[in-house]
Formats: C-alpha cells, sequence, structure tokens
C-alpha cells in the first residue's frame, strides 16, 4: 500500500465495471456500502463523533439554540470539515479491495485520507460555492452544476497528486452522461436529505440533548457514505484501469483479400 503515498495516486489497475445503467449501478452500491458497512461506522464514527460533540460543546459555550439557523450551519460546516477526512479515506479503503481483495485498516485508510484533506476540503468548498451560485440563478442551473462537478471526491481521493484541475476535470469526465448521473445522484439525494431534515428535527425537539444531536448526526453521516460508494462507484465506471478516460476501441479493418500473383499474371 505504501506505493500509493509514493505515486500519490492510486493505481486502478484492476478491472472497472462500465457505468452504463443508473438503476444496477445504485443497486451496486447499495450491496457494497452494506457489505462494508462494519467498516464504514467504525472510520465515520471515528471522526464524526469527536468532531460533532466539539462543535455541541461549543454552541453550549455560546449559547448557540439547537434547533437555530446558526446550529444547523454548524452542522453543515462540520459536515464539510470532517467529511474532507472521511470519503478519501473510504474511497481509499474500497480502491484497495478491489485491486487486491483485502481493504486496508483503519488506520491506513486515515492516513490517506489526512494526505488528501486540504484538497478535498478546497474543492469540496469551490463546489459548493459554484452550485450556490448557479442556483441563484434558477434551482435547474444549480443542479446541473452539481450533477457536473459529482466526481470531485473520487478524482481527489484516486488521481490525487496526478491531477490539478479537479473541477475540469470533473467536467470532463461527465460530460456526455450527465443525465445517466442525475438518475442515480436524485434517489441518492432525497432518502439523505429526508433522512437528515426528520432525524435531526426529531431530535431537536424531543430530546434537547447535544450529545444526542452529535451522535444523530454522526449516524447520518455513517448513510452519507452511500454517496461516496456511488460516486467512487461512477467514477471507475466511466474511466479505463488506469483512471484515464473510457474510450472505444478503434474497429479493426480487415485485411484486403488479394489473389496470388500466379492468378493476377493468368487474369
Amino acid at each position: 500500500m505504501d506505493r500509493d503515498f509514493l505515486r500519490g495516486n492510486l493505481a486502478l489497475d484492476f478491472p472497472t465495471e462500465p457505468f452504463r445503467s443508473a438503476p444496477a449501478l445504485l443497486i451496486r452500491s447499495a450491496v457494497i456500502f452494506f457489505s462494508h458497512l462494519p467498516f464504514l461506522a467504525a472510520v465515520t464514527l471515528l471522526v464524526f463523533l469527536p468532531g460533532k460533540l466539539v462543535v455541541q460543546f461549543a454552541s453550549y459555550l455560546l449559547d448557540v439554540p439547537t434547533d437555530g439557523i446558526l446550529s444547523y450551519f454548524l452542522l453543515d460546516l462540520s459536515d464539510l470539515l470532517l467529511g474532507a477526512l472521511v470519503a478519501p479515506a473510504v474511497i481509499y479503503r474500497l480502491v484497495t479491495q478491489f485491486r487486491t481483495g483485502k481493504g486496508a485498516g483503519i488506520a491506513q485508510s486515515l492516513r490517506w485520507g489526512r494526505r488528501q484533506w486540504g484538497k478535498t476540503l478546497w474543492n469540496k468548498f469551490k463546489v459548493e460555492v459554484t452550485v450556490a451560485l448557479w442556483s441563484l440563478l434558477l434551482f435547474v442551473p444549480g443542479l446541473m452544476a452539481m450533477v457536473r462537478l459529482a466526481l470531485t471526491d473520487a478524482i481527489v481521493a484516486i488521481e490525487a497528486d496526478r491531477e490539478p484541475e479537479v473541477l475540469e476535470r470533473s467536467r470532463a469526465l461527465s460530460k456526455g452522461h450527465r443525465w445517466r448521473i442525475f438518475a442515480v445522484l436524485l434517489p441518492v439525494m432525497v432518502v439523505e436529505l429526508a433522512a437528515t431534515f426528520l432525524a435531526l428535527n426529531a431530535l431537536s425537539q424531543a430530546v434537547h440533548s447535544r450529545v444526542a444531536i452529535a451522535l444523530g448526526d454522526s449516524l447520518l453521516a455513517v448513510g452519507g457514505q452511500w454517496t461516496t460508494v456511488v460516486v467512487l462507484l461512477m467514477y471507475l465506471g466511466l474511466t479505463g484501469p488506469v483512471g484515464e478516460p473510457a474510450t472505444k476501441a478503434a474497429p479493426v479493418r480487415r485485411a484486403r483479400k488479394t489473389k496470388p500473383a500466379r492468378e493476377r499474371r493468368a487474369a
């Protein structure tokens, strides 16, 4: 696994399944998510739970209401900061699992996540700003901007030092596949937004415990790793075995059949 740290990117030297069907990818992502749930839960809670507890403790000291707009903003901000560490760690684990049949451990995965944290955070921030600016015009342009930039986390985690223009890379990879990407992301977004709203609203109304809110938000982050799995599978399905855009093989031209020299002379 140290070769990844020396190379500065993850080798994709294993067969990948092309991204041809949104339902098929969603089913496959669910299978992978639940089969790796113990690891996903462990690495997510290891990062999110302490971070969420710190946020709630700071909110308590600053007397921030648990159900106010500022509280939700702090939760979103902490999701951005903590998710920038967990996403590359999860992708590292899954790529090593696909590559060798035995995924990297939590420590090794978090080491890769820590290595990519700054770049992931910066690109996540740029994505958020881009989507927000397009959304100021109309909802649809903002949604399409999100689709174009959906592969950002996977690009940072896999191509790492090899790709400086992450957002442009995501736009290039998603070109020609955006309606299919949208068909995958839409149900994922609906499920995650509904779960987040219902869970946090129930916790803030029924149990005014900041510890319970931190725990509930961390558990929601575990479920949010489904999106990470989905993004990884879309990326792998749109690239070749070494992370380059998948291209169709050039058609093999049939050699023209020529008559033997003796027959040509006879003719």
